[in-house]
């Protein structure tokens, strides 16, 4: 089979720092908010990519900001960007809803590992390959995370799935309650990461919980829930953080 040259993938004249917040979800909400945090200065790109890329204002050394887009596909995408232009440490920062009981709206979530059941992730590796973050950047975020003084924060198992309004047992019931969380990125950031030789770590804020008794904790409300504001702010800041540790 022909090997295609993806020469597009370095998007001419873009110097990626080699430090990068990916940000996959809230173009009208979580990333003007991190813009306005960090000083944000908007990189150009060319007429190849739908990625949205800043620079940031995040002490010392520089970070790109590149937000993918959600899903897998999208999120791929932007890391074999982030590689080929220089990226060598990467911060997934996303939402997530809660599937247990004790994660609640507005806690952290440091995804340690995810469940593959997404399918961008079975182009890179093959299906028993486990989808583990770096671990040396996963301790630097929950080091991070947890000396911000939030309230709650949790490290473990997340599922990753394609299928965000069709969410069913494999997820709330399996796994004896180990998953944490659910969303869209991870597995296969994770995956592709690992084969483009990037460090990636995850950190999620929790917007909703439907296995909740109120129902204000099941339904998203995103940053006009105070609670979800917290968290974001909490896990913003360990981001950056263990990108500068």
């Amino acid at each position: 089979m022909p090997t295609r040259n993806f020469a597009h993938s370095n998007n001419p004249g873009f110097s990626c720092a080699e430090r990068v917040l990916v940000l996959p979800f809230g173009r009208e909400s979580y990333l003007p908010a991190i813009v306005e945090r960090l000083s944000g200065r908007a990189v150009s790109m060319d007429e190849t990519t739908d990625r949205i890329v800043y620079r940031l204002e995040a002490g010392e050394r520089p970070v790109t900001l590149v937000y993918t887009g959600m899903g897998g596909p999208a999120t791929a995408n932007g890391l074999e960007m982030i590689a080929a232009n220089g990226g060598r440490l990467v911060v997934l920062f996303g939402a997530c809803g809660g599937v247990i009981p004790k994660v609640g709206v507005g806690d952290l979530i440091v995804a340690a590992d995810a469940v593959r059941g997404e399918g961008t992730s079975r182009y890179y590796a093959a299906e028993d390959v486990p989808a583990v973050c770096d671990p040396d950047l996963s301790e630097a975020l929950w080091t991070a995370a947890r000396a911000s003084g939030h309230e709650s924060v949790h490290r473990g198992l997340v599922y990753t799935t394609d299928a965000g309004y069709r969410q069913g047992a494999e997820i709330y019931d399996g796994r004896h309650g180990r998953v944490l969380g659910v969303e869209c990125e991870c597995s296969a950031a994770a995956i592709v990461a690992g084969e483009l030789d990037l460090a990636l770590g995850t950190i999620l804020f929790v917007t909703d919980n439907v296995t909740l008794s109120d129902r204000n904790d099941r339904r998203y409300r995103g940053l006009g829930d105070p609670r979800v504001r917290a968290g974001f702010e909490a896990g913003l800041g360990a981001a950056v953080a263990a990108l500068g540790a």
